[in-house]
C-alpha cells in the first residue's frame, strides 16, 4: 500500500497484484446510484451523495440551513473529506510524475502529460455529460419544438399529442440542465483535485530546497498563488468546448434537413468566429503573460522593501523605492487592461455571431425565394441560440489553457531543479563543533566547480596539524575575511579564504559592519551557500535561531502554546 489514503492510490493492490476496474473506481460507481437516503448521516455528504444530490448540490443543503440557524465554525463544519485533501492527491501526482521522468528524464519530462493521467477519467465523464446535454438540447429540443410549431399551424384537434408534446419537452429541457449540471459538478471536484495536487508537489520542492537560488521569493510567490489558480480555471473550463465540432456537425445536418442550403450560411459565420475568438484568447493570455513577469518583479521588490525598511528608513530611501513600485505597477496595470479589453470584446463577440448568423440565413433564403414558415424559423434559431450558448465558453478555454501552458513551464522549472550535495561534512577532531579551513563561498551555483575528496580531506588534515600547534585563541579565530571580489570563475565569493574552528564549551562573537559577511557566514555554516573551495565541517546539525519575529496566523494561546497542549493549572 502507497500512503495512508481513503484508496490505494496506484493500481495495485497490497498484494502487488493489479486492480480491476471496479475496484479502483467503487466509490465514483457507486455516486451512479440515483439515491443514497443514507448519505446525509455520513461525515462526508459528498462522498456518500447519490447521482441527483451530487449534479444538483443538494448534499450542500444541511450544511446551508444550520448556516442559517447558527454560525458555521471551523468546529461545526463537515470534515475535509479524504479524496480533497493534499496528501492523497500529492501521493498519486508524484507517483505519476515519477514515472515520467523515470521513462523520458526530467528534460523531456512533460507535467501537462502528467496532469492529463491524473485527471483523464474525469474528463472522459465530462465530455459523456456534455455530449447527453447536447443530445437533450440541441437535438430533442430543436426537433421537439419544430413539432410544436407545426401542431398548432396543422388544423387537428388532438390535444393529447399537443400536451405529450410540452411534457416532452419538459423532461428533455429538464435532462438538459442536470447534465449540464453534472459537467460543472465533475469539472469543479477535477479542478481541486489537480490544484492541490500540483501546488503540494510544488510547495514541498520549494522547501526542500536550503536556499532559493533557483527562484526567486517574488517568483515562488506568484507560482504558489496565480500559477495554481491558472491550473484550476483550465480543469474547469477547458473540457467544455471539446463537443464544439460535434454540436457544429449536429446542427448543421439537422438545419439542412429542415431549412435547406441557405442553413449553411449561418454555419459557416460560426465557423469563421471560431478561429476570430481563439486569437483574440491568445492575444489576452500573451498580455496576461508579460503581466506576470512584472507581478514578479513587483512582489520581489516589495518583498525586499519590507524586509529592509529600516535601512530604508535610515537613508531616507522611501521616495525613490515608492517610485520605483509605482512604476513597475503601472506597467502591470497596463498589461492588464489591454488584456481585460481583449477579453471583453472577445465575450462580446458570441451574441454577435448569432445576430449576423441569423440575420444572414434567413435573408439570403428570402432573396432566393424560398418557402419560409414559422416552425422553420423559430426552429433554426433555437439552434442557434444553442451553438451561441456552447461557443460562448470558447474564449475563457482557449484563455485558461494558454495560461495553464505558462504555468506548467514555470512548475516543471521547480519539479525538476535539484537541491545542490551538502558540503558540510564531519570533522575529524571531536572536540570541533564547526569548522572552516580556507573556505570560499558564493551565493551563486557554479556548474563547473567540483569538489575533489582527496583534496577536501587533505585540507582538513592539514588545518588539523596547524590547531594543534597554535593555541586556540579568539583573536587567532578568523584568518582572513574578504569582500565580494572577484574569484576565479564567473560566480562572485561572498566569503574569500575564511579559516576558524569553534571548540566544544567556546562561546564565540562575530561583530561587524553592516555588510561585512555575518549573515553570510550564518548561511555558510548551514549549508545555504555553494562551496568553491576548501572544507566547511560541524558536528552534527546545528540549530538555528533567527532575530526575526514571526507569528501563526492563529489566536495568542496557540502562538504561546507552540502547538503545545494547554494547561490550566499552569
Amino acid at each position: 500500500m502507497l500512503g495512508e489514503g481513503p484508496y490505494l492510490i496506484s493500481d495495485l493492490d497490497r498484494r502487488g497484484r493489479r486492480r480491476s476496474f471496479v475496484e479502483r473506481y467503487d466509490p465514483s460507481l457507486k455516486t451512479m446510484i440515483p439515491v443514497r437516503p443514507y448519505a446525509r448521516l455520513a461525515p462526508n455528504p459528498i462522498d456518500d451523495a447519490g447521482l441527483l444530490s451530487f449534479a444538483t448540490f443538494s448534499w450542500l443543503t444541511p450544511m446551508m440551513c444550520q448556516s442559517y440557524k447558527h454560525t458555521l465554525t471551523v468546529d461545526t463544519l463537515p470534515p475535509l473529506s479524504p479524496y480533497d485533501s493534499s496528501d492523497t492527491n500529492v501521493k498519486r501526482f508524484r507517483i505519476l510524475w515519477d514515472q515520467e521522468v523515470k521513462r523520458v528524464g526530467p528534460e523531456k519530462a512533460s507535467l501537462g502529460r502528467v496532469v492529463w493521467i491524473f485527471q483523464r477519467t474525469r474528463v472522459l465523464m465530462d465530455i459523456v455529460a456534455n455530449i447527453l446535454c447536447i443530445v437533450m438540447g440541441a437535438v430533442l429540443h430543436t426537433v421537439l419544438i419544430h413539432q410544436i410549431l407545426q401542431h398548432t399551424e396543422s388544423t387537428s384537434r388532438d390535444v393529447s399529442a399537443g400536451i405529450g408534446l410540452c411534457v416532452t419537452l419538459f423532461a428533455t429541457e429538464f435532462t438538459k440542465v442536470f447534465f449540464w449540471s453534472l459537467a460543472w459538478a465533475i469539472n469543479y471536484r477535477m479542478a481541486i483535485w489537480l490544484k492541490v495536487a500540483v501546488s503540494t508537489l510544488v510547495f514541498e520542492n520549494l522547501v526542500s530546497f536550503k536556499t532559493l537560488a533557483q527562484i526567486s521569493v517574488g517568483e515562488a510567490l506568484n507560482i504558489l498563488s496565480n500559477d495554481s489558480n491558472s491550473l484550476f480555471e483550465a480543469a474547469l473550463f477547458c473540457p467544455l468546448p471539446s463537443t464544439i465540432p460535434i454540436l457544429m456537425a449536429v446542427c448543421a445536418v439537422y438545419a439542412f434537413f429542415i431549412l435547406g442550403p441557405t442553413a449553411l450560411i449561418g454555419i459557416s459565420v460560426y465557423a469563421i468566429f471560431i478561429p476570430i475568438q481563439m486569437f483574440m484568447a491568445k492575444l489576452s493570455s500573451a498580455f496576461r503573460r508579460s503581466a506576470i513577469s512584472v507581478t514578479d518583479k513587483r512582489v520581489q521588490t516589495m518583498n525586499e522593501f519590507v524586509t529592509c525598511i529600516k535601512l530604508i528608513k535610515m537613508y531616507a530611501w522611501e521616495k525613490s523605492f515608492t517610485k520605483n513600485i509605482r512604476d513597475i505597477r503601472q506597467r502591470e496595470r497596463k498589461l492588464l487592461e489591454k488584456a481585460g479589453f481583449v477579453q471583453s470584446g472577445n465575450s462580446a463577440l458570441a451574441p454577435i455571431a448569432s445576430t449576423i448568423a441569423t440575420v444572414l440565413t434567413f435573408s439570403c433564403h428570402i432573396l432566393l425565394r424560398r418557402k419560409l414558415s414559422a416552425s422553420v424559423v423559430f426552429s433554426v434559431i433555437a439552434m442557434f441560440n444553442v451553438m451561441k450558448f456552447s461557443i460562448a465558453i470558447l474564449p475563457f478555454s482557449v484563455k485558461a489553457m494558454s495560461e495553464a501552458s505558462v504555468s506548467l513551464r514555470r512548475m516543471k522549472k521547480i519539479l525538476v531543479a535539484k537541491s545542490p550535495p551538502s558540503y558540510i561534512t564531519q570533522p575529524e577532531d571531536p572536540d570541533t563543533v564547526l569548522l572552516l579551513a580556507n573556505a570560499t563561498l558564493t551565493w551563486e551555483q557554479e556548474a563547473s566547480t567540483k569538489s575533489d575528496p582527496e583534496k577536501v580531506e587533505t585540507q582538513k588534515r592539514h588545518f588539523f596539524k596547524k590547531q594543534r600547534l597554535e593555541a586556540y585563541s579568539p583573536s587567532s579565530s578568523a584568518q582572513e575575511v574578504a569582500g565580494p571580489e572577484q574569484h576565479g570563475g564567473s560566480c562572485k565569493p561572498v566569503l574569500h579564504n575564511i579559516s576558524f574552528a569553534v571548540r566544544k564549551g567556546k562561546i564565540p562573537g562575530i561583530c561587524g559592519n553592516v555588510g561585512s559577511g555575518k549573515s553570510s557566514l550564518i548561511a555558510a555554516l548551514l549549508g545555504q551557500t555553494q562551496l568553491q573551495q576548501g572544507v566547511v565541517a560541524a558536528s552534527g546539525t546545528p540549530p538555528f535561531v533567527s532575530q526575526r519575529a514571526w507569528i501563526f496566523h492563529r489566536n495568542v494561546t496557540e502562538n504561546t502554546l507552540f502547538v503545545e497542549k494547554y494547561d490550566h493549572h499552569r
